[in-house]
Parts: structure tokens; C-alpha cells; sequence
């Protein structure tokens, strides 16, 4: 007799580092393409490759290659002869993305792939590209290896392909998989959805504190790699955390004083993975110690600009307010006028508490990429406060003087 099964447990749910993979999968990268590479590491047989070609769908297929089967045209295009020139033909197993416009092309076993496809791979991985063919913007990239230690003729990942991806950690703990086949085995696990309007929201505030912590620690937007690492700084990986961090914000991981920290394990996972622990460390510490308060409830006149703030968190919260006011200038959105009163409010108190050099920046970046020349010269309250404020700002005083009293 069949016994009354519990609900059934996905993958997701109980291997580590499932959860990470499925929010880098549906991340927008900064190139504006659908997921951030993401390369998943492990032991043999412990599911990476049935987890990610799981997630396979009637319309979203899951195409998987392993690498050291083909040879690097196959990832180049190939070279036929028409019209007296030669073009790069895509390979036929782009078919099924170019039918539904979306999916995942998995690359397993990707250490078996020797030197000469790991640089036929480098274009495709960062812009979805073969040779002149591009992968539709929805057809996210993930690959799985094992360490080459223990790979079938395994070689060393090249950096420049590394530096490509986000790293995870994959592993199924024995208490969680024999649990699971009480259950009933696994069901298929969930996508994630990630709007892409409000990702862009949260990346002006996860830009802003990147930049406060660079401003700090220079140093550390290059690193090398830890030992027994891949991942490391560089300019593309901080760009992959900034949307990875924004993507947590949205669901809920993201260091906030009301989540719990075991719910940020998947920040913490996503961060390590993108940048490595020579960044990652210093940066997480960082954030614990940030103590600035929530950008849009500033904006909304809820939460004051507390002057006393270093002056790095000052430039992060301002960084992050301009983004959200510059957005909600580009949407037309109701509270634009309020946003910017509340701004002008929080700038001027800190050019009174003479830190003007703070936010500078952001300032600078709202009077010339935003509109305000259309609430300035309806508001009166709102001239009032750049006319104080120019006294800190020479350039605000500059373009003031342009949009009162245009030039014929």
C-alpha cells in the first residue's frame, strides 16, 4: 500500500547552493541580458546537472553541452562561403532558443574542456554570442564542473573565463537527501521572477554603496583570486554583485535589521561567488557597519539626513536617492516633486554641516542627467532651496541662473 506522501521537496529547497543558482539565473546582468553567468562547483553525482536541466519547460528549453565534445568553432560560428565571403553560420542547437526566445544554455563538465575551447567560450559566456549569431536576451548561461582534481582529464579554468561567472558552492547534505526520498523524492523546482523595473530601482542603491566602499578601499576593486578560488574583483564582477545584491533586495535576503540573518545566507553565497572572499570579506563587514537609512524614506519625508554619517555613507545615501529621483523624473511619477523637495532638504543640511565634498557627486549628476528645470520653475519652495544651496555648490549656482533666466 502506498503511504500518504509529505509535500514534496524540490532541489531548491534542500541542496546548497540551488537557491543561489536560481536567483543568478533570473538576475538581469548589467549588459541588459536575462541571468548573470553563473558556474555551479561540486562533487560528482551530487545533482548540479539534474538541477539545472530540471528547470527545463514546454517553452523554456534547457540545452545542455559539454564543452569537451566540440570543438571551438562550434561556440564561434561556422565558416561558410556565400555570396564570395565567409560568413559563421550558427550551430543547429540554437534552434530551440531562437523557436522560444528563451531559456538556459547549460555547459557541464566544464572543466574537461581543454585550453582552446575555454577561449572559444570567452565571447559567448560575457555577450551570447557566435560568432556574428546572437542568443536571444532571455537565454541565460550556466555551466557546472567538477574541481579538475577529480575531473576526467580536467584543466584549470583559464582567469579571463573565471572572471566570467559566478561561483557557487553546490552540495546535497545526507540528513536533507534522505529526508527528501521520504517525501517522495523531488518536484521541480520553482523559477524565480524578477521584475525588471524594480531591479533597476534597487541597482541605484547597491551602485551607491559599492562606490562608498571603493571610495575607502580601492584597493579592493582588482583582487586575486584566494587560494582553492575562482572568483575575484574586477570591474565585471562588481557589476554582477551590484545586480545579484539588488536581485536579494527584491527577495527579500538582503542585510535589513529586520530579516534574520540565516535569510541572508544567499546574499552572503552570491557575493563570495561573484567577487571572492578578498573583497567579499572586507565589503560584508562593511555593510554591518553601514548605518545609513532607508534612500526612498528619505525621498519621502519620512526619515531625516542624519548629518552625523561618515562621509562615505553620506555619498552612499545620496547615490542612492539620486538614482531613485532620476528614475522617478524618467517615469513622470507623481511624487517626483516631493522626492526632490525632500533631497534639496537633506543636501542643504549637509552643506550647512559643511560636508558639501560628501555628495557632491550626486548632485552634480541630478542637475545635469535629471529635469528639474520643469518643477523648478513651478515650485517656488524648490528655487528657494537650490538658491541656498548654490552657496555650497558652484555649479548648481551656474545652472540655476540657466533655467531662471534662459538665454534667447
Amino acid at each position: 500500500m502506498r503511504r500518504p506522501q509529505k509535500e514534496g521537496a524540490t532541489m531548491a529547497t534542500i541542496a546548497q547552493g540551488a537557491l543561489e543558482t536560481l536567483i543568478a539565473l533570473q538576475t538581469p546582468s548589467p549588459k541588459g541580458y536575462r541571468g548573470v553567468p553563473v558556474l555551479v562547483w561540486g562533487m560528482p553525482g551530487v545533482g548540479k546537472s539534474t538541477f539545472i536541466e530540471s528547470l527545463a519547460q514546454e517553452d523554456y528549453p534547457v540545452l545542455t553541452l559539454i564543452a569537451s565534445l566540440h570543438d571551438p568553432t562550434d561556440f564561434n560560428g561556422l565558416p561558410t562561403l556565400q555570396d564570395g565571403r565567409v560568413r559563421f553560420a550558427p550551430p543547429e542547437w540554437v534552434e530551440p532558443f531562437e523557436r522560444h526566445g528563451r531559456g538556459i544554455l547549460f555547459l557541464d563538465e566544464l572543466t574537461t574542456a581543454p585550453p582552446t575551447v575555454q577561449a572559444a567560450l570567452l565571447r559567448l559566456v560575457l555577450e551570447r554570442r557566435l560568432g556574428a549569431y546572437a542568443l536571444p536576451n532571455e537565454v541565460s548561461i550556466a555551466a557546472a564542473a567538477n574541481p579538475p582534481d577529480i575531473a576526467a582529464s580536467g584543466w584549470e579554468l583559464s582567469p579571463p573565463l573565471a572572471n566570467r561567472f559566478v561561483h557557487l558552492q553546490w552540495s546535497l547534505p545526507a540528513e536533507a537527501y534522505r529526508e527528501a526520498l521520504e517525501q517522495g523524492m523531488f518536484e521541480p523546482a520553482p523559477h524565480i521572477q524578477i521584475d525588471r523595473s524594480a531591479h533597476t530601482a534597487w541597482l541605484y542603491y547597491w551602485r551607491a554603496v559599492v562606490a562608498g566602499f571603493l571610495k575607502r578601499s580601492p584597493q579592493m576593486q582588482l583582487t586575486q583570486p584566494a587560494e582553492n578560488e575562482y572568483a575575484f574583483a574586477s570591474p565585471r564582477t562588481w557589476d554582477y554583485a551590484i545586480a545579484l545584491m539588488a536581485s536579494c533586495d527584491l527577495l527579500g535576503y538582503a542585510p535589513r535589521p529586520d530579516v534574520p540573518d540565516r535569510q541572508t545566507r544567499p546574499f552572503v553565497n552570491l557575493v563570495h561567488g561573484a567577487i571572492g572572499s578578498g573583497a567579499a570579506t572586507p565589503f560584508l563587514q562593511y555593510l554591518r557597519q553601514l548605518r545609513i537609512p532607508d534612500p526612498e524614506e528619505v525621498l519621502k519625508g519620512t526619515v531625516q539626513v542624519d548629518t552625523a554619517l561618515r562621509e562615505d555613507e553620506l555619498m552612499t545615501l545620496f547615490g542612492a536617492m539620486t538614482g531613485l529621483l532620476l528614475q522617478a523624473m524618467e517615469q513622470n511619477a507623481p511624487h517626483t516633486a516631493t522626492y526632490i523637495e525632500h533631497y534639496l532638504q537633506g543636501a542643504l543640511r549637509v552643506g550647512q554641516a559643511k560636508k558639501p565634498d560628501a555628495i557632491y557627486m550626486s548632485l552634480r549628476r541630478l542637475v545635469r542627467e535629471g529635469r528639474l528645470h520643469q518643477f523648478i520653475r513651478r515650485n517656488p519652495n524648490t528655487q528657494r532651496l537650490l538658491q541656498q544651496l548654490s552657496h555650497y555648490y558652484e555649479d548648481i549656482a551656474k545652472i540655476l541662473e540657466d533655467i531662471l533666466e534662459p538665454k534667447l
